[in-house]
């Protein structure tokens, strides 16, 4: 590279630094939402919506624009990026961040998504069967991301009688929104879109459990591709492949997430765990800082002896505390 070349490449990259404090300046005194939705300057900030090696779509006003990315940015990201130069920028600051462990690399952390909401657990009793163990580290990762959890007991259709019904029961006594509902009947679609409504949601949870369906429920212009069940094995199987981001009627805006079938927590020490059973923090313990396993005078063994609180709750504590050690 030339000397003229190397002056001219440190004047865009120092130029491209002033745009970037300015940027930050402003929104520091005026905030986020008074920005431009549409790009009126050398810097624009849009929505993230779809994220993959070496790029970010960046919504910004009603237009999709391409950008080139380090591969920091995720689904749900306020952005600032260059229209001209197609390129992101900077991220600005995140409200709440769901993220676990990368499955290949359990020192990494994998980003699902950025400044939502709500966590929308879908789940199943039948085909496939419930993971009570998956819903308690979806909720202990939702707790450590800053959102609100809700479950979505999908699939109710195929249920015999209303008993079965008791599995999630220890979820709705823990404080848990639980919502029962039928992609396929329609039955507490309703009540769905009403909890969603105007906020930034993403649907999370074991492969098969009907999230593609549920959308199309919510919204059948959607017509995502759904499929059955693995017969041979009552095994989801991953229809969903990467994240996508939809605008739903009511306001909501919804990241519909791949399936998955294991979920590692990120960040989260053993010590830390006892913090995201809520129901634990009734129960008086003879030391401040009970770990519930094995000390004398434990309020929260008591519960769980008496009924208070659910056994399988309780065991599924158990494990994940074994899993982190």
């Amino acid at each position: 590279m030339s000397r003229e070349d190397r002056k001219l490449r440190k004047h865009f990259e120092e130029r491209a630094k002033r745009e970037r404090r300015l940027a930050k300046k402003y929104l520091s005194k005026h905030g986020d939402e008074s920005l431009p939705s549409r790009h009126t300057g050398p810097l624009a900030t849009g929505l993230a919506v779809e994220t993959g090696p070496g790029f970010c779509d960046v919504l910004c006003g009603d237009q999709h624009v391409r950008c080139r990315s380090a591969g920091d940015a995720a689904i749900g990201d306020r952005v600032l990026f260059s229209p001209d130069r197609r390129r992101i920028e900077d991220l600005l600051p995140r409200r709440t961040v769901l993220s676990r462990t990368d499955p290949g690399n359990p020192h990494l952390q994998r980003v699902i998504a950025v400044n939502i909401d709500v966590v929308v657990n879908v789940v199943s009793l039948k085909s496939p069967p419930l993971r009570p163990g998956l819903i308690d580290r979806y909720l202990i990762a939702t707790g450590r991301s800053g959102a609100e959890p809700l479950l979505c007991v999908n699939k109710i259709d195929l249920l015999a009688s209303a008993e079965e019904l008791d599995a999630v029961r220890p979820y709705d006594q823990a404080g848990v929104p639980v919502i029962h509902c039928s992609a396929a009947t329609g039955v507490g679609i309703v009540e769905l879109s009403e909890a969603l409504a105007g906020k930034l949601c993403v649907f999370a949870g074991h492969s098969g459990v009907g999230k593609s369906s549920l959308l199309n429920a919510l919204d059948p212009q959607l017509d995502l591709v759904t499929s059955a069940v693995s017969e041979g094995n009552d095994k989801g199987r991953h229809t969903t492949t990467s994240s996508a981001l939809y605008h739903l009627p009511g306001g909501a805006i919804v990241i519909d997430t791949p399936g998955i079938r294991e979920f590692g927590l990120w960040d989260v020490t053993p010590d830390e765990v006892r913090l995201y059973y809520h129901e634990f923090a009734a129960c008086a313990c003879g030391f401040s800082d009970c770990s519930h396993t094995h000390e004398p005078d434990c309020g929260v063994k008591a519960a769980v002896e008496c009924g208070r609180i659910g056994a399988a709750r309780y065991q599924g504590y158990l494990r994940i505390l074994a899993s982190l050690a």
